[in-house]
């Protein structure tokens, strides 16, 4: 990405990560179409008490995996071969330590956790179960993030994407089968996740070592690297803290939906999962920016950089109009996906927090934009204290806005976290103090 055109290159690269997110969408969605259609709205909501929980402490993950992808796309960019190895294995021993705590902790935790998030009790124990099977057996997900993370920063968008759609399919293929013929309900959910993910994890793993010999080390290359540790982590600690912070503060406002009773949280978790769908076309062009401006960081080419983000934000802007005006006016049928059609009630509600959220699509896609260029040029603090702000108005706004205007104060929230997390962003960026570490 460090020569040629440039917006053609990051469209290019986007691609194959915008239909591997389809498909991680639809395994997502199978999971909450097939519970809301064929079980009820309780085990919907079951689900949707987790999601804050789960993603939030993926997401603890995530933050770390991410720093491999800053770190090994400026190598690649710097052309250091060897280094590389070096990181790829030190990555793969972050990521077994990372399945071994955050799997013992959540699969411990899950109901203290549980409770003290006031879930309603008439969906707790399904809650919890989802969590200790999904959360304790986490290691097929990291696994999968881990190698995606790896090969990205090659610029290699489309293997992640070809054992996501094999990972896709078996998920559906077993959702079906555990929910459909086995009767299992929210266990039967939590199981085909499970192990779609770690099939996946292992095929993309296998596959990688074969087809980049630049990546394979030796028993050498293999042992802990004090230097590269230090690298990863330098970026990964921050990141992971940053999301840990995160997750907390979402998982305050899921307590607070959760005081309104399962009817909201079903709300609340349809309207999450067609935010994830409206967004996903310009999220994805949004997250090439970070490998782009860490491969043209490593080039020295900030020139590039600036351009680049520009022409990436222009298309970004763009496409999340586009989306708004889409969901907006087609909330009602993307939430019968979900819902029945008998459930007045809560899909009325669900209409109308879709229509509030989406109307600011566009700040969403500004701020990932500009921090996903920061995170590629290593400048860390900037989107930590970024992140800070957004969530800070997230559970603030949100506790204090439900107790003026109910539940639908919540909604308004989270956009308005977006804007004040631009502003910083946005900022920072364009100040270019970032590129003083040339």
């Amino acid at each position: 990405m460090t020569e040629g055109p440039i917006l053609k290159q990051l469209i290019w690269f986007a691609l194959p990560l915008l239909i591997g997110a389809l498909f991680q969408l639809m395994y997502n969605m199978t999971d909450s179409i097939i519970l809301g259609k064929f079980v009820g709205a309780e085990a919907l909501a079951a689900i949707g008490a987790t999601n804050t929980t789960t993603f939030g402490l993926l997401q603890v993950a995530v933050g770390v995996t991410n720093a491999f992808t800053v770190v090994l796309s400026q190598q690649f960019g710097a052309k250091q071969d060897q280094k590389m190895k070096r990181t790829v294995s030190n990555s793969i021993w972050i990521t077994v330590v990372m399945s071994v705590l955050l799997g013992v902790g959540i699969f411990l935790g899950a109901r203290p956790l549980m409770e003290l998030l006031g879930t309603p009790k008439n969906i707790i124990n399904d809650s919890v179960l989802y969590v200790q099977i999904y959360g304790g057996l986490i290691a097929g997900q990291l696994f999968y993030n881990a190698v995606a993370a790896i090969l990205k920063a090659l610029g290699d968008s489309k293997t992640p994407l070809y054992f996501l759609i094999i990972c896709s399919v078996l998920n559906v293929i077993l959702d079906l089968v555990f929910v459909l013929v086995w009767h299992q309900g929210v266990r039967g959910v939590a199981w085909a996740t499970v192990i779609s993910q770690t099939v996946s994890a292992v095929l993309c793993m296998v596959y990688m070592f074969r087809k980049y010999p630049i990546l394979r080390f030796n028993r050498k290359e293999a042992a802990a690297d004090g230097e590269i540790l230090g690298e990863i982590l330098r970026i990964g600690i921050p990141l992971g803290l940053t999301n840990a912070l995160l997750a907390v503060g979402m998982m305050v406002v899921t307590g607070v939906v959760n005081s309104f009773g399962s009817d909201i949280v079903a709300v609340y978790t349809v309207g999450g999962k067609v935010n994830q769908i409206a967004t996903v076309s310009f999220g994805q062009l949004a997250f090439s920016c970070a490998v782009f401006a860490g491969q043209n960081y490593g080039a020295r080419r900030n020139d590039r950089i600036l351009k680049g983000i520009r022409q990436a934000l222009g298309m970004v802007l763009a496409l999340s109009a586009v989306s708004s005006v889409f969901i907006f006016t087609g909330a009602k049928y993307v939430a019968l996906l979900f819902l029945n059609a008998e459930e007045t009630g809560i899909l009325g509600d669900t209409v109308q927090m879709i229509h509030i959220v989406s109307f600011f699509y566009v700040f969403l896609g500004a701020i990932w934009v500009y921090n996903n260029a920061l995170r590629g040029v290593g400048a860390v603090k900037a989107t930590i204290f970024s992140s800070i702000v957004e969530l800070a108005a997230k559970v603030g706004l949100s506790i204090w806005f439900a107790s003026i205007f109910g539940y639908v104060g919540i909604w308004f929230a989270e956009p308005i976290g977006w804007i004040l997390g631009l502003l910083v962003s946005g900022i920072i960026f364009h100040r270019k103090k970032w590129m003083k570490n040339f």
